[in-house]
């Protein structure tokens, strides 16, 4: 992607960044941010709109698998992204505010409604025929147990398609993508979370790219995402997203 002009600032994330007094930016600036394909109107997307609203500016959103989004992330094509993990590789061109604003992120297997009770327990797993995501990682356990009876799937919708067809027990998914899937589907009747999850302490960030104008004031940006987490407004952000569509509330 070419170089945008200094007024012009490009975001990817599940989160964006829009006009900050401090940062002299113009009005009608426009960010662009980016999103899974399937996930084009999810809590990700609320709170990028929620980010671009109190920095003023115009958000425009495109689509793209999260291995491409991180490749944007690093080549500078792209200035902010969020739900992001932390690790060596990605610090080497991802700047990362803090606090993160979510402290956990469950993996839950989706299961026909009503059949809750087919996975109680990690052991479960091993007499099912379970979805997954090409690329995507869940839990180190599942990850490299050779034992289960695993399907990779291209894309999410087609792992639910599956599901809901009869092809596939149960289907992996982080618990707000999955979610948020359900919701855009329109499977909320007919799809639920399994009794089994993988819980644990998971901290998820927002991501500015060290090749982004934004470096350049990055205490004023941090100062302006910080105080969004640490005074509610995100939290708020995604309670208000999920029980205004009669989803549970993802733990975070």
């Amino acid at each position: 992607m070419k170089k945008l002009l200094k007024w012009y600032c490009i975001i990817l994330m599940s989160l964006a960044i829009v006009c900050f007094p401090h940062l002299c930016i113009s009005a009608d600036k426009k960010l662009i941010s980016s999103l899974p394909p399937e996930l084009k109107d999810g809590a990700a997307a609320a709170i990028m709109n929620a980010v671009a609203g109190k920095l003023d500016a115009r958000l425009e959103i495109i689509y793209a698998p999260f291995r491409r989004r991180l490749a944007m992330m690093e080549a500078g094509d792209i200035d902010f992204l969020a739900g992001l993990l932390k690790s060596p590789l990605r610090e080497k061109y991802i700047h990362y505010i803090h606090p993160p604003y979510k402290s956990r992120s469950d993996t839950v297997f989706l299961v026909p409604r009503g059949r809750t009770a087919l996975i109680r327990r990690y052991e479960d797993l091993h007499h099912l025929t379970i979805g997954t995501i090409v690329g995507s990682k869940y839990f180190p356990k599942f990850d490299d147990d050779t034992s289960l009876n695993i399907e990779v799937c291209p894309y999410a919708e087609l792992n639910l398609k599956k599901l809901m067809a009869g092809r596939i027990n149960a289907a992996a998914f982080p618990e707000s993508a999955g979610l948020d899937l359900i919701d855009r589907m329109g499977l909320k009747e007919y799809v639920e979370a399994a009794d089994y999850r993988f819980s644990k302490q998971k901290n998820v960030y927002i991501g500015i790219s060290k090749k982004s104008w934004l470096m350049n004031s990055i205490q004023q940006v941090e100062d302006l995402v910080r105080s969004m987490i640490e005074n509610g407004e995100l939290k708020r952000v995604i309670l208000d997203y999920y029980t205004s569509r009669g989803l549970p509330v993802p733990v975070f």
